[in-house]
């Protein structure tokens, strides 16, 4: 069976497995405000660092959100894939959006399961229209047929991101 999950911005899941498990982490002595611009940005060149995943639980690497509002303090996302927008602290240069995004694929009648995909993402703004990051996706599974999904429960997925203002 093969579950396709949704899209999401900020959000990847692989069966890529890489040993370089280190997340870029934002520089703590980097406390040089960036105030992220206003508009529409894009989500790509995607690296997969790690995944407990299988092959057959999927989502999309590349993609486009808004940020509709910014300050020295934080940021306003607006996915462009159906999910509710979230806000992200920003702290300095780094910022961190804690549980950004839920996906759920429910595949009642035919499988008695219920997957869902929560994302957080860190990182670092080198610009007001550039950054990079890492994101990291847990899916769990409830239901008494999860197993038949090719799936071990919860799986965990990091990637490497990099996103820019358009």
């Amino acid at each position: 069976m093969r579950l396709l999950l949704v899209c999401l911005a900020l959000s990847a899941c692989s069966n890529d497995s890489a040993n370089g498990d280190d997340a870029p982490s934002p520089d703590a002595s980097d406390q040089t405000p960036i105030t992220p611009k206003i508009g529409a940005w894009g989500y790509d060149e995607v690296t997969p660092v790690s995944s407990t995943c299988p092959g057959n639980i999927q989502q999309g690497g590349t993609g486009t959100f808004a940020i509709d509002s910014s300050s020295s303090t934080s940021f306003h996302v607006v996915p462009n894939d159906g999910t509710a927008p979230f806000s992200c602290s920003l702290t300095g240069s780094a910022f961190d959006c804690p549980e950004r995004a839920t996906a759920t694929q429910d595949l009642r009648p035919a499988l008695d399961a219920v997957v869902t995909v929560r994302a957080i993402a860190k990182g670092t703004f080198s610009s007001s229209t550039q950054a990079t990051g890492r994101q990291e996706a847990t899916a769990t599974c409830t239901g008494t047929q999860c197993s038949a999904t090719g799936a071990t429960f919860p799986c965990m997925a990091k990637v490497d991101f990099v996103i820019r203002a358009r």
